[in-house]
């Protein structure tokens, strides 16, 4: 064929803004901006990263201090997307509704941000932060096979040097102050942007501006015969037909592990993980959603979420610029057991990393004005997590299998009743009464030793506090075998379809774990049955997969999907189909060595990265597990077998016990779905029968 030349790129300059809007099914309004600026590797990138820093990264951001902050707006962030032939320059803002502020006031308050940075200049902060960062974004980036093999293919694709880490660092740190200044003049005080508003639909919410700009009509020209381009087909010397099969899984031993003890009782889990020179620590207190009582659900995630706030002597912009001078992160965060501070940095500012930790953990200041903007937050984000079909699917698939007296089978955020009700003082309470040595525990993953490991966490050995109440579960409810729920969701373009029951609760080399293997052909792989006849065959869907998952006493087995509206019927009956056949005939033999390969194969990758490992240690200590369970697993995986599969197939997998739940488009599909053998209930997205 013809020679292919690189593409050069092509500098784009708008000559006035462009204003475009355009109706959506969502909670809020979004206002987008983007301005052309240059390409990737080009001299000015680097300036304009850190000068997208400095405008709307993170609490220490001209955006956040100046409409987050002030409760403005939900969210204000800024972006530089680059690519080989262009990059955006983009800011984009959620007004908080309490707030009254329209697009048009939003589109004001930034332009001032904006104007704001040219009038403090660049400060010596703005650039130690950013270099920082850039500096543990590549080492964090080398953990894994895969972060090692992406970065060098990057730069070899587009630089001709596989070895450009270093160079990449160094054209960061070069970036002056008067580099960022000069870019902000050049691209985004004299540039023009493309203003996007985004608006609910069935909200009077006007646009920042009407729309200026219109999509130019394309005339495509047709395809020039080539039926007599002279070409020759190449010749292989093997058949392209015949699939290569894989090798002999790996043997893999399991990583050595270390146990140790604070002084005050905090039990202590680690291995040491040399590649690279991190650590990550997981400091877990077994209190969360579980712990909650219904009329204040949500607490514990409210709770975690003020310990990212203000401390006693700092403010949360004075954390942030901290850890970004650092390169590191904390995060304190809640689930339904645990509330979490996840620690990650590089080794060489660990002990600066933890100080700011027990900071944010000993010494919240509850503050009425963060309360006030984080409990807003979150009950916006609630109500746009009730207008996303997936969510809402989620939520009310754990509520219907183990009812509405248990807390951990509504979303951690809460409901926005619940939310609204709670106070500061209840935040207080929640963290005085569950916060406590006596239920804590510590993960961590990190090229030091255990010595230094221990001495590390030694700010944690004065914690004290008193044992911590029990919470027990609620009796789940009768499941209504066989009934089809729905919730509508009108205009939606996919139905999100949960077929399911109640089942295993978790175990690492039992029965649990076997029926996850026994499910795997079914609807745990890509070319699984399921994802190959609703994906592959039928194109309903992007993907459909099926499951167990397994918790400390109780579990559930899901079939999921987001379908085509237009497919809904169809793609139950097909996931009916799959299963009901599966639960007669069980798996055939080839599947079971696909199993065993797949599987067998994957493992290699599982103890990887820190989080990776982080993650199968705090699986040991959760369910007091000794190392050796990852080769107990070997050989369950090396003893499956048709027999076992099968009669596991015949107990878990009939459909007669589950039950179905549909959130779609009532107009579209609900006459279709009466025509299955099944009784419906409709309910709304709060879980009330309509």
């Amino acid at each position: 064929g013809a020679e292919v030349l690189d593409p050069t790129p092509t500098e784009v300059r708008l000559e006035e803004d462009r204003y475009i809007s355009y109706v959506d099914n969502v909670q809020l309004p979004l206002i987008y901006m983007s301005i052309p600026t240059v390409y990737a590797r080009h001299p000015d990138e680097a300036p304009l990263d850190v000068l997208m820093n400095i405008l709307g990264s993170g609490e220490t951001s001209l955006l956040y201090k100046n409409l987050v902050k002030d409760g403005l707006a939900v969210q204000a962030t800024a972006g530089h997307g680059c690519r080989e032939l262009a990059c955006s320059f983009t800011v984009l803002a959620l007004p908080n509704p309490a707030a009254g502020l329209t697009l048009a006031d939003l589109e004001s308050k930034i332009r001032e941000s904006i104007a704001e940075l040219g009038e403090r200049g660049v400060q010596a902060d703005d650039l130690q932060r950013v270099k920082a960062g850039i500096k543990a974004d590549n080492i964090f980036g080398l953990e894994s096979v895969s972060g090692k093999v992406s970065q060098l293919a990057a730069y070899e694709t587009f630089e001709d040097d596989a070895n450009l880490i270093g160079a990449e660092i160094a054209r960061y740190e070069a970036v002056t102050a008067e580099d960022v200044m000069r870019v902000y003049e050049q691209y985004i005080v004299n540039g023009n942007a493309v203003i996007l508003s985004v608006l609910p639909d069935g909200q009077d919410v006007a646009p920042a501006k009407p729309d200026t700009w219109t999509m130019p009509s394309r005339d495509i020209p047709e395809m020039e015969d080539v039926s007599n381009v002279n070409w020759t087909a190449p010749v292989d010397d093997f058949d392209r037909s015949v699939q290569p099969p894989a090798g002999p899984n790996p043997a893999l031993k399991a990583f050595e592990t270390y146990t140790g003890e604070l002084s005050n009782g905090i039990e202590v889990l680690g291995t040491v993980n040399d590649e690279v020179p991190t650590t990550q620590i997981s400091l877990r207190i077994k209190a969360g959603q579980k712990h909650e009582t219904l009329d204040q659900l949500g607490l514990a995630s409210l709770t975690a979420s003020m310990l990212n706030e203000s401390t006693m002597s700092s403010s949360p912009e004075e954390i942030s610029n901290r850890l970004d001078k650092l390169g590191s992160s904390v995060f304190i965060g809640s689930g339904d057991t645990y509330t979490t501070v996840t620690i990650r940095s590089l080794t060489e500012n660990l002990d600066e990393t933890i100080e700011i930790a027990m900071e944010r953990l000993f010494d919240p200041a509850f503050n009425a004005d963060d309360f006030a903007r984080v409990k807003s937050q979150t009950i916006e984000g609630i109500k746009t997590a009730k207008k996303e079909p997936t969510a809402v699917a989620g939520e009310m698939f754990q509520r219907l299998l183990f009812g509405d007296n248990n807390p951990f089978a509504y979303s951690d955020s809460g409901t926005v009743e619940s939310v609204e009700s709670l106070t500061l003082e209840d935040v207080e309470a929640f963290y005085n009464t569950h916060y406590s040595p006596q239920i804590a525990d510590v993960i961590a993953v990190s090229n030091l030793g255990e010595g230094k490991i221990m001495d590390a966490l030694a700010p944690l050995s004065g914690w004290e506090g008193e044992t911590v109440p029990t919470s027990e579960l609620a009796d789940f409810p009768e499941l209504a075998a066989g009934t089809l729920y729905f919730i509508d969701k009108p205009g939606a373009a996919q139905s999100q379809i949960r077929i399911g029951k109640r089942a295993l609760g978790y175990d690492a080399t039992g029965d649990y774990y076997a029926a996850t293997l026994m499910n795997y052909p079914l609807g745990g792989a890509f070319n699984s049955r399921i994802n190959l006849n609703l994906r592959e065959d039928k194109g309903y869907t992007y993907g459909a997969r099926s499951g167990f998952v397994g918790r400390d006493g109780y579990g559930y087995y899901v079939a999921q999907a987001g379908v085509r509206t237009d497919s809904t019927l169809a793609s139950i009956q097909e996931f009916m189909k799959e299963m009901d056949g599966f639960n007669t005939d069980g798996p055939r033999n080839d599947e079971i060595s696909f199993t065993k390969s797949a599987i067998g194969q994957s493992e290699a990758r599982q103890f990887e990265t820190p989080r990776q490992k982080i993650g199968i240690l705090s699986r040991m200590a959760t369910y007091d597990l000794d190392p050796s369970y990852l080769d107990d697993r070997k050989v369950v995986l090396a003893d499956l077998s048709l027999a076992s599969s099968s009669a596991m197939a015949a107990d878990y997998l009939d459909t007669e016990e589950m039950i179905v739940l549909v959130v779609g488009d009532k107009e579209t599909v609900f006459e279709d779905l009466k025509t299955l053998d099944m009784p419906i209930v409709e309910m709304d997205a709060d879980g009330n029968v309509l």
